[in-house]
């Protein structure tokens, strides 16, 4: 803004100044006819208007190109004498120029009128005579416009600048560009054009012009000098710019450049670095950073990490050594208690062939096989490499194969068949399961065929349901039971218990001659661990609990 003012300051008088310096050959001559009329007041056959006036006059103009005549007029307005003899005789008393020089007592301009000899546009310049006191005519002079007109074009101007003569009626004398001095200087007002002030215009084309007036030897003549606005200020305008953009310009190369050394000196090491995290992340830990070109924070980084790689490798070899012998353990555990089952279903065996009585012998085989259900999870446990989880498909083959096998019936006159999912569940999962299992299919072998098993099948089906459930079924063909002893037996309590400890439920259907139907319904695992976060998640999410959760 500061700049806009000196500028605009700095336009507007050099624009005053250029228009007072392009008046000055005019009003030099416009002095010049003053000093021309003051000379011939001096001369007495001039002023006394001797009959050798007429040449005097003629010889006086005979040099003076830039004037058409001159004459010496008395008190009444009348030329007495004239250098044209044509204008002697003609009254001028009607004219304002002769009427403001009888009334001003000095040399006066007229406004641009027609000659009384040629008929040309001329300007009048007058200078008043007196006798003992009285008005005594005056000495007139008459400068041709034609000269102005040719001085205006032959000045040497700004590109587009605009000069013209014009009087106080705004009739255009002389300019450069007649087209735009009409538009442009007939509107000024002579009573305001003679100071310094600046007027503002539009042409015929609507660009904008600023100018400025000077008079010319008095009040009648001006000049006006005017240069198109977006001429002048066109600098400003670029220096405005320039104050405005270059801070931008520079914050712009300034981000440039600091993007392009945070490129080279940190963006690129972080992705290296990220990528490298990301090779950690997957295993490869033989990996080490190289970072000799990076700055030294990234070196020193990058050695951080180098030795965290380390740490981790040797935490995970104490790790695996450690799993390694906690699964040599378990898996010493489980044979070990495998092994005990075994010794318990032997001692079962040879106290039930001791037995005579028949219940009691059934009831030691009963607790036989569901121990053997135990001694089957274990021994499942033990021959596996993950000692969490069991392949329930093999469990259910096999649990069904030594039920079959213990209670001696022939293999050709009963089938079980198995049809059963893929799904690997964990221990606590499967001795309910294989102890419902046992439960169901000793119903089945004691109750569904107590005569003949010839064309006996049972079907044995695990399938998970629409609703994220799986469904353990056992059916046979047998002949049903009645539905409330059956209800009142301990193998059903059993089947509710074990099914309350899988989270599910039992339902039996039987008809009388057409055979038994248990359905174990539970909890999908697999959706179940989906749905529930680890332990480990929920108390990363909320530590500031402050409890301890223990595996259920």
């Amino acid at each position: 803004m500061d700049r806009v003012e000196r500028d605009t300051t700095n336009i507007r008088e050099r624009l005053v100044q250029t228009t007072r310096a392009s008046a000055s050959s005019e009003e030099n001559l416009l002095a010049s006819a003053e000093q021309i009329t003051r000379a011939l007041a001096n001369m007495p056959i001039v002023r006394h208007g001797s009959p050798d006036c007429d040449q005097a006059l003629s010889d006086a103009l005979r040099g003076l190109s830039f004037f058409t005549n001159l004459a010496r007029i008395d008190a009444n307005g009348r030329i007495a004498c004239s250098a044209r003899p044509a204008a002697l005789g003609r009254s001028v008393a009607t004219r304002a120029v002769f009427r403001r020089a009888r009334q001003a007592g000095q040399f006066v301009l007229s406004d641009q009128v027609v000659s009384l000899v040629d008929h040309r546009p001329v300007i009048l310049g007058m200078l008043p005579l007196t006798r003992n006191g009285n008005f005594d005519g005056v000495v007139a002079i008459a400068i041709d416009t034609r000269w102005l007109e040719y001085m205006v074009r032959a000045k040497r101007l700004p590109p587009n600048a605009v000069v013209a003569i014009f009087d106080t009626h705004r009739n255009i004398i002389a300019a450069n560009n007649t087209v735009v001095a009409r538009a442009l200087f007939t509107r000024a007002d002579a009573q305001n054009s003679g100071g310094t002030d600046l007027f503002t215009a539009r042409d015929g084309i609507g660009r904008t012009w600023l100018y400025s007036t000077a008079a010319l030897l008095g009040s009648r003549v001006y000049v006006g000098f005017a240069m198109p606005q977006s001429q002048l200020f066109g600098a400003t305008y670029v220096h405005v710019g320039t104050d405005f953009v270059l801070p931008f310009i520079m914050i712009a190369l300034t981000w440039i450049a600091i993007w392009m050394v945070t490129e080279q000196q940190v963006t690129r090491w972080i992705i290296y670095l990220r990528r490298v995290a990301a090779a950690y992340r997957s295993g490869h830990y033989a990996l080490r950073p190289s970072l000799q070109d990076a700055p030294s924070e990234f070196r020193m980084l990058g050695d951080a990490m180098a030795e965290m790689v380390d740490a981790i490798q040797d935490r995970d070899h104490r790790l695996r050594e450690a799993l390694e012998q906690k699964s040599l353990l378990v898996r010493e555990i489980h044979h070990r208690v495998k092994n005990n089952l075994q010794i318990v279903m032997s001692l079962l065996s040879l106290q039930a062939g001791r037995v005579a009585d028949s219940a009691a012998r059934d009831a030691l085989m009963q607790a036989r096989a569901r121990i053997n259900a135990l001694a089957l999870v274990h021994r499942t446990l033990h021959d596996i490499e993950e000692l969490a989880t069991v392949e329930i498909r093999t469990l259910l083959h096999d649990l069904a194969a030594q039920i079959h096998e213990g209670f001696a019936l022939d293999s050709s006159a009963l089938h079980i068949e198995i049809d059963s999912i893929s799904r690997q569940v964990s221990g606590d999962l499967a001795v309910p399961l294989a102890l419902f299992l046992v439960e169901a299919l000793t119903n089945v072998f004691k109750h569904a065929y107590p005569d003949r098993a010839d064309g006996g099948v049972i079907r044995v089906s695990l399938k998970p349901t629409d609703v994220g459930e799986l469904s353990l079924t056992i059916a046979d063909n047998g002949r049903g039971y009645v539905p409330e002893p059956a209800q009142a037996s301990v193998g059903a309590k059993l089947m509710r218990t074990f099914a309350l400890q899988l989270g599910g439920t039992v339902q039996m259907h039987t008809n009388k001659g057409q055979g038994t139907i248990v359905e174990l319904i539970f909890p999908d695992p697999d959706r179940r661990a989906s749905a529930c976060p680890p332990v480990a998640a929920q108390a990363l999410a909320s530590p500031d609990t402050g409890l301890s959760v223990a595996r259920s």
